[in-house]
C-alpha cells in the first residue's frame, strides 16, 4: 500500500519504552498502529483499491504505517496476537485524515460501553463517566454514549480547554482532575456533577481516578478498566462491589481480534449515521520529516489526533 496518512498513538509510547504488556519491541521497526492509503499490489485487492490498514502492534514482527509504502496480509491474520494485522476496503466517506484519525480511539470506545452493557449495564437512559476525555478515546466515548442514549454524561480529564470540547460534542457536566485532589473529594464531584447517580464509569487512567469512579457508582453500577495512564496500581475499598453490587471489568484492544475491531469500527460508524452525524476528533496533519517533533508531542499529550502524511 502506498500509505495517505497514519495516525500516531499513545500506546506506541509504551511500547517503544518497553512498558508494554508484551516487553521491548524487535527493533528496528516502523511505528505506525493505523493508515489509510491505496492498495499497490495485492492478490485480492485490486491495485487503486482505497484501504485502511491496521497493526497490532508495530515493533513485534511487523513494520507499522508511518512510512511511504505499507505491507500486511490482505486477510486478517490472527496467527500471532502480537502482530495481527488487516487491511479493509473503505469508501469515500471520510477523507484521508479523518479515516485515519478515526479508528483506533472508535473502535476503543465503542468495545469499553459495550463490554459495560455485556457486564450488566444499560446505556439507555444511564448516567456515565468518562474519565480521560480530554483524550481521543474519551471524546469519542462522550459521543458515542451520547448516541446511544444516554441520559448524562460527565467528562472528566486535566485540561480545562478540551473538556469544553467535549462539552460541545455532548457532554453534559465536566469534572477537572486537579493533581492535589483526593479520591474522596474527586468521588463527590464527580457524584454531583452525575446528578447524584452513575450507572457507568469509562476510565483510562486506574490509580486514585479509579477509586473515586467506582466509590461514586450507583447499585449495579458497572466500572470498565481500559488503561494506566494515572497509575499501574489502585487502592481500592472493597464496600461498593459487596454493598452496593458494583463490576469491575477491564478491556484491552489488543486482546481483540482484527476480525473484532473491524466490526466495533463498523459499528460505531454506522450507529453515527443512523443517528444523523458524524464522530468527530480534533486532528493536525504533520509531514513525514516532522515525525520527531511529532513523537515528542505526542508523549506530551498532544490534545489532539496527530496525523502524519508522508
Amino acid at each position: 500500500m502506498r500509505i495517505h496518512a497514519a495516525a500516531l498513538n499513545p500506546v506506541e509510547l509504551h511500547i517503544w519504552n518497553g512498558h508494554f504488556f508484551d516487553g521491548p519491541p524487535r527493533t528496528p521497526y516502523v511505528i505506525g498502529l493505523e493508515g489509510v492509503g491505496i492498495v499497490e499490489e495485492g492478490e485480492r485487492l485490486a491495485p487503486g483499491t482505497r484501504v485502511r490498514v491496521e497493526f497490532v502492534h508495530p515493533g513485534y514482527g511487523r513494520d507499522g504505517a508511518v512510512a511511504e509504502y505499507a505491507v500486511a496480509p490482505e486477510e486478517p491474520d490472527n496467527s500471532d496476537r502480537a502482530s495481527q494485522a488487516s487491511v479493509t476496503a473503505i469508501g469515500d466517506e471520510l477523507d484521508d485524515v479523518e479515516a485515519a484519525a478515526l479508528g483506533v480511539p472508535v473502535f476503543t470506545a465503542l468495545m469499553c460501553i459495550e463490554r459495560a452493557v455485556r457486564a450488566g449495564a444499560s446505556v439507555d437512559g444511564a448516567h456515565v463517566l468518562v474519565t480521560g476525555a480530554t483524550g481521543a478515546v474519551g471524546m469519542v466515548a462522550v459521543q458515542l454514549a451520547k448516541l446511544m442514549g444516554a441520559a448524562r454524561v460527565v467528562a472528566a480529564g486535566r485540561n480545562r480547554k478540551r473538556l469544553e470540547r467535549a462539552r460541545s460534542l455532548g457532554a453534559d457536566a465536566t469534572v477537572e482532575l486537579a493533581e492535589r485532589v483526593g479520591a474522596a473529594e474527586l468521588r463527590d464531584r464527580i457524584s454531583e456533577a452525575a446528578g447524584g447517580r452513575l450507572d457507568i464509569a469509562l476510565d483510562p487512567l486506574w490509580g486514585a481516578p479509579a477509586r473515586a469512579a467506582i466509590d461514586a457508582l450507583a447499585r449495579d453500577g458497572v466500572y470498565v478498566s481500559f488503561g494506566q495512564a494515572a497509575s499501574p496500581v489502585a487502592e481500592l475499598s472493597g464496600i461498593p462491589m459487596r454493598n452496593h453490587g458494583v463490576a469491575v471489568v477491564g478491556h484491552s484492544g489488543a486482546w481483540a481480534t482484527p476480525r473484532a475491531r473491524r466490526e466495533a469500527l463498523a459499528r460505531a460508524h454506522e450507529l453515527a449515521e443512523q443517528r444523523g452525524r458524524r464522530l468527530e476528533l480534533d486532528t493536525e496533519e504533520l509531514a513525514l520529516d516532522d515525525i520527531g517533533a511529532a513523537w515528542e508531542r505526542l508523549s506530551r499529550s498532544a490534545g489532539r489526533r496527530l496525523v502524519v502524511r508522508p
